[in-house]
């Protein structure tokens, strides 16, 4: 079982987001690679294979927006893609006036949701984005505190050295027992070439000086004396200036609590240690602006020969250092030694959903490159399916083209000439992860985060990504709700800012998506979600902007199929192409039959656990955590506009860390949450009531798994109570020894009578 999120937030620990997730599944549903098809035929309906094309005709429910690409002209001319507001294009001539949504944007958009849907593989997560502690975390409720305390509390200084690709640390000559000294600002007054920090121009510095402790009458303290002179006083060193951690008031009362430290010269009487590799990697593969700016290097940072350096001494019989960085109060990644790596948002996907050689639907439908090594790619083949490393898709989709001419007003603002600047949206931070990761406990100083235990094959560790990313649809969106109006804002943050052409709602666009050899399950997929599109109730999501609520969009369609022996029996029809398309009478019935198809192998084929509490699922809109997407994709009666909004730093709703609630509890609906597993820091809550068991036997068949629980032992025999209070007594010969009366258990139904209901159920493992 998979750690499941919080069902039920108190009101004093909810955030607030534009955004929520459709969580993870407990496994994925396989796909066997002998049961593809073979791309060099074409199969009859018969064999459940179909091709033909799907007709859709897209509107805008709310502003959309796809930036264009650059031009060789431009791209050669040095442009930014920020720069270029026009809404994307594909003919140089209808650049003013004729918008075009990309096939890739589509395809994006649909793998997305089939994805979900299917139960398919989560592989859109880098592993090379690696998280750091952002905060030393002071405050002892902060879950964060303890972590950080722990690996910092050994720092030490020393210079670094190169051989030739590898890095070693050579330590610093102990002073006053240790290898680096703080000191006040206010006591470098004989350094002149100093940048203090109030200043404009304040940046990170390294200054040769030497050093030596004199003592004051008044006030009765040491002090250290510093000069840029080395013969001045007895020891040398390097002071090393960084960003201000304790105050950041420009008063001259506050200048003097300001710390600085210096490094004293390198110890030659101790060996150097080898810096890891890996920890190289992690370090030039997440600097930040302040690493890059002088007299760091840009793609190196700190990393020069030389320099001073500050690193926590390895530990517990290992002998290189991992942990590093130009202050001593460095950034520190999460769990830098699991595996000798940094963690990564990829590292908290269970194994058995992420990256892997199982196949799932959006690969048998989508296509796939397993690895970008050419020596690698085969093709399929029906007798070595392991050896499979790339597979072409078999689903294509067009442009969508605009239908209105060029005369009709389609844009927001009303001229193609007037772009708007829309407010700031930033990149995900998964680094919040309050938000995104899983918790099971809303008190802060038991948030789990990126250093808490991973998923690993045999452990579902403490905590795991809360799943697909989607965000609320918004009523009535329009320009002022887009559009940044402080002029102030754009003038002082304007390389922040961009400008865009959207279009406005109503805006119509037709393509074709393709479709060749599918079978009836896939092509139920498809057919599923774009029902979903079609119903009043729901949009999908497209484009720029979704946090302000743009790229509503709503998809009507009509299934043709190809029947391809008529297709190629001859070159015309009439005065048109022979296209195959031509008796279309059983379509409708077909389609609903490949829906049909695609749901029971959904739901047949879930983890237990998947399933809602009570019950095994026939339709797909039963699961919980496709009735978790459904309510994202509501756009007739979304959540209030407070409840989806970004939280702001200038009101401190950060501060305490609030935990994200699942889409049930911001719909305002947590009694539908009904997950087949509660958390066990959700047991006390109210749980959710059951469904009428009379509406449920219709759903019983054989091998149905079932919640139950021990009511009595006697012998062998035991009499398991299912929820809906009917009690069924069985031997169980093996089982009846390890079983416990009120001992919660699973029961598989083994036999029916002939009015559906159960007779018979046995243990299930």
């Amino acid at each position: 079982m998979l750690p499941r999120h919080l069902n039920n937030v108190p009101e004093n620990r909810k955030a607030k987001a534009p955004y929520n997730f459709v969580e993870l599944p407990n496994d994925i549903v396989k796909v066997e690679p002998k049961s593809l098809p073979q791309h060099n035929v074409y199969y009859p309906e018969s064999e459940n294979r179909y091709t033909g094309r799907i007709k859709c005709t897209l509107t805008t429910e709310s502003p959309l927006y796809i930036r264009c690409g650059l031009t060789k002209e431009e791209f050669a001319c040095g442009a930014e893609s920020k720069d270029l507001p026009n809404f994307f294009y594909t003919g140089i001539a209808d650049k003013p006036r004729k918008p075009v949504i990309p096939g890739s944007s589509l395809r994006g958009m649909l793998r997305n949701l089939i994805e979900i849907i299917s139960f398919s593989k989560i592989e859109a997560v880098s592993d090379q984005q690696h998280f750091f502690f952002r905060a030393v975390a002071a405050k002892k409720d902060d879950p964060l505190g303890n972590e950080y305390r722990k690996l910092v509390k050994n720092v030490k200084a020393g210079y670094l050295v190169r051989k030739g690709s590898n890095w070693y640390v050579q330590p610093a000559k102990t002073i006053d027992k240790s290898s680096f000294i703080w000191v006040k600002e206010r006591d470098l007054s004989k350094i002149q070439t100093l940048i203090k920090m109030n200043q404009r121009e304040y940046r990170p510095q390294y200054i040769n000086v030497s050093f030596g402790d004199t003592f004051l009458k008044s006030p009765r303290r040491f002090t250290k004396q510093v000069s840029a002179n080395k013969n001045l006083y007895p020891n040398l060193g390097v002071i090393v200036t960084s960003g201000n951690m304790l105050e950041s008031s420009d008063s001259s009362e506050n200048l003097y609590r300001r710390n600085h430290c210096i490094v004293p010269e390198i110890n030659n009487d101790v060996d150097n240690i080898k810096i890891n590799d890996d920890a190289i990697q992690h370090y030039r593969s997440a600097l930040t602006d302040f690493q890059k700016q002088e007299p760091f290097d840009q793609d190196f940072g700190v990393l020069e020969a030389g320099r001073p350096i500050f690193y926590c001494e390895p530990q517990n019989g290992q002998t290189e250092v991992t942990l590093f960085g130009h202050c001593p109060n460095f950034r520190i990644p999460y769990s830098p030694l699991r595996d000798g790596k940094a963690a990564s948002a990829f590292d908290f996907i269970p194994q058995s959903i992420r990256k892997s050689e199982k196949f799932d639907l959006a690969d048998s439908i989508f296509g796939f490159i397993r690895h970008q090594d050419k020596d690698l790619q085969e093709n399929y083949d029906a007798e070595n399916s392991e050896k499979l490393k790339a597979l072409a898709g078999r689903i294509f989709i067009e442009n969508g083209i605009c239908e209105q001419t060029v005369n009709d007003d389609i844009w927001l603002t009303g001229d193609v000439e007037n772009p708007i600047t829309p407010k700031i949206l930033s990149n995900p931070k998964p680094t919040t992860f309050q938000h995104y990761l899983v918790q099971t406990s809303s008190e802060k100083i038991q948030l789990k985060h990126y250093a808490s235990k991973a998923p690993q094959e045999t452990n579902p560790g403490e905590t795991i990504i809360r799943g697909h990313k989607l965000y609320w649809h918004k009523p009535n969106v329009k320009q002022e709700d887009i559009e940044e109006a402080d002029t102030d804002k754009i003038k002082k943050a304007n390389s922040q800012y961009t400008q865009i052409k959207p279009i406005k709602p109503g805006v119509i666009f037709k393509f074709n998506i393709h479709f060749e050899n599918l079978s009836n399950i896939e092509l139920g997929a498809i057919l599923w979600i774009l029902k979903i599109a079609a119903d009043p109730k729901y949009c999908l999501s497209l484009g720029m902007g979704k946090p302000l609520g743009m790229g509503a969009v709503k998809i009507e369609h009509q299934v043709l199929l190809n029947t391809r022996s008529e297709r190629y029996s001859g070159l015309f029809n009439g005065n048109q192409w022979l296209t195959g398309e031509t008796n279309q009478s059983n379509t409708a019935s077909k389609s609903e039959a490949c829906i049909n198809a695609f749901e029971k192998y959904i739901t047949d084929n879930i983890h237990p656990d998947d399933h809602p509490e009570g019950y095994n699922a026939v339709k797909l809109c039963e699961i919980p955590r496709i009735q978790m997407l459904l309510l994202m994709l509501r756009c007739d009666k979304p959540p209030s506009a407070n409840d989806t909004r970004y939280m702001t730093i200038d009101t401190k709703e950060y501060v305490n860390r609030p935990v994200l609630p699942t889409p049930f509890q911001v719909m305002g609906v947590p009694e539908q949450d009904k997950r087949r597993v509660r958390n066990i820091t959700n047991r006390d809550l109210p749980k959710p009531k059951k469904e009428n068991p009379a509406k449920l036997s219709q759903k019983f068949v054989e091998g149905q798994i079932l919640d139950a629980k021990v009511s009595n032992i006697k012998g062998v025999e035991v009499t398991y109570q299912l929820l809906d209070g009917t009690k069924k007594t069985t031997k169980e010969h093996k089982k009846a020894a390890f079983l416990e009366e009120g001992q919660d258990v699973k029961v598989r139904i083994t036999a029916l009578k002939d009015d559906g209901s159960i007779k018979n159920v046995k243990y299930h493992e």
